[in-house]
């Protein structure tokens, strides 16, 4: 689970409407933090406003390069 702004949640959930973010601190609004799972589509949504997310995609793509 990374975390997110309010912003790339709300971009997330246009294009996917069944995502689970989870957002903590439901009682006292000003406290809270948004988290998302760590699915390719989801970060490839936000990599450009996220460096957890941008960090993530470079790590999974240098394990998934094939040498022959």
């Amino acid at each position: 689970m990374i975390e997110i702004t309010k912003q790339e949640s709300e971009k997330i959930r246009n294009k996917y409407p069944e995502v689970t973010i989870t957002r903590t601190m439901k009682a006292q609004s000003h406290r809270h933090r948004y988290y998302l799972e760590e699915s390719d589509k989801y970060l490839e949504l936000i990599q450009d406003t996220n460096n957890k997310a941008q960090e993530i995609l470079t790590q999974r793509n240098k394990r998934n390069v094939r040498h022959y």
